[in-house]
């Protein structure tokens, strides 16, 4: 029985291996969370973007869809708060840019809007640190039809927006505080057309970023779909200095963040240049600021507990981002993490920035990124794979053969007397005649 057991106890192993746990979280290196930003900051501020009211419990924002008139006003109301509120005053340059681009499966040319607000550091040396998330409904782009529904975007991606203005809030109160203790400027920018392929990001990194700042842009953090099971930040497809650097900020804070698990559900095709694969964690607007070597993190929720591809922000429900009942009602009523994870979330970025080091450490990060494309292409991520189940096939079979000399197979070997005509049966002698049955119906009987 021992070795019956031992055995299973190989192959539950392995099955736990083959389909990875969830990854690792940080928050605990302090006995008490710490919080700059409020969860009412959060509340307070999706709530002004959406235009929720007694008589709009979900807004009067729309559902911004990409492209759209209702995502211009989004954006036109952005730029409206922070380039006349006089609160801002101290954050300097706010701009409403345009972001046309030809989609290429209809042919036809679409226009949308990137709003930024730069607080120009007056101790600043040059260097800056981009904030970004998206604006814009992820649900029914290009579909018309969608223009009737009464989704809001509220999940995603008004969690995101609200973390930001949140942070924005935080730099224009303590502007005097920060500019003493770094010595970088912020960019913030709320990203238009974002739910098709980041193409708000992809323009502004591309075309509105220079070369020289690109080089000067020390990390950019993007915010989005926040509310899930549980709150991640993912860098790379390896460990990075910049992660790394967040992480242990995050634990001394208390703030639980976590690492993509091993088994996140894998999705065939090319999102960024050069490997061959994607997830969740690689789709987002940090995507094309990693493409020219910016350090970047994204900040999300979700379920990533295992390979069911429908379980993404919550175990046991029904999504609710990027559909019609995507709206401020149900996000109160079935994701109501969200204000805490951005209170959170907006902690951390705000942390960071203060913590020391965190500029030399952004600046190292890009120097040590590490080139793995050429383990990224198929032909390779498949010999890989297949290496590493033959690897635990010879690992199972050198377990169980240590097994095997530790607890010897003895069979259990049953005799029978044979009864013989004329001799007493009950009687034991020298001439008794016995037979052996070694056929049983357990083949662990004896162990």
């Amino acid at each position: 029985m021992k070795k019956f057991v031992a055995i299973l106890s190989v192959f539950v192993l392995a099955a736990f291996v083959l389909c990875g746990c969830g990854g690792s979280f940080t928050g605990g290196g302090a006995s008490e969370k710490k919080t700059l930003v409020s969860s009412e900051d959060i509340t307070k501020n999706i709530e002004e973007f959406l235009g929720v009211s007694a008589g709009e419990p979900d807004g009067n924002v729309g559902n911004r869809k990409s492209t759209s008139e209702s995502e211009r006003k989004a954006a036109e109301r952005l730029y409206e708060k922070y380039a006349n509120g006089s609160e801002y005053s101290a954050l300097g340059v706010t701009v409403l840019s345009e972001t046309e681009f030809e989609l290429k499966i209809s042919g036809q040319d679409y226009a949308s809007q990137n709003v930024e607000i730069v607080w120009e550091n007056p101790n600043g040396k040059g260097k800056q640190v981009i904030i970004g998330a998206s604006y814009d409904g992820s649900y029914g782009p290009y579909d018309e039809s969608s223009l009737k529904q009464k989704a809001t975007g509220a999940f995603e991606s008004a969690t995101g927006v609200a973390t930001l203005m949140s942070v924005i809030d935080y730099v224009a109160a303590n502007e005097a505080e920060l500019s003493a203790k770094i010595d970088f400027d912020i960019s913030f920018v709320f990203f238009g057309c974002g739910a098709y392929n980041s193409y708000g990001a992809s323009v502004y990194v591309n075309k509105y970023l220079s070369a020289n700042d690109r080089l000067d842009t020390l990390v950019m953090f993007d915010i989005d779909r926040l509310g899930g099971e549980n709150m991640y930040m993912y860098s790379d497809e390896t460990k990075t200095e910049h992660e790394n650097f967040l992480r242990n900020v995050a634990d001394s804070c208390g703030l639980a963040f976590g690492t993509l698990p091993a088994n996140m559900p894998i999705i065939e095709g090319v999102y960024i240049e050069d490997v061959h694969y994607a997830h969740f964690g690689m789709f987002g607007d940090q995507a094309p600021f990693f493409q020219k070597d910016i350090p970047a993190i994204k900040f999300f929720s979700g379920y990533y507990g295992g390979f069911n591809l429908s379980d993404l922000e919550m175990s046991g429900t029904v999504n609710i981002g990027g559909t019609e009942q995507d709206t401020y009602t149900n996000l109160k009523a079935e994701r109501p993490k969200y204000a805490e994870q951005g209170s959170d979330t907006a902690t951390l970025i705000i942390e960071s920035m203060l913590s020391s080091g965190f500029a030399d450490t952004m600046t190292a990060a890009r120097a040590s990124k590490s080139d793995y494309t050429f383990w990224t292409k198929p032909l390779w991520a498949y010999l890989t794979v297949i290496f590493a189940i033959i690897a635990l096939c010879v690992l199972l079979i050198v377990i169980v053969k240590h097994f095997e000399k530790k607890y010897p197979f003895v069979p259990q070997v049953k005799r029978m007397k044979i009864a013989v005509f004329g001799m007493d049966y009950e009687t034991k002698n020298d001439e008794d005649i016995f037979i052996d049955i070694k056929k049983t119906g357990n083949p662990f009987d004896g162990y």
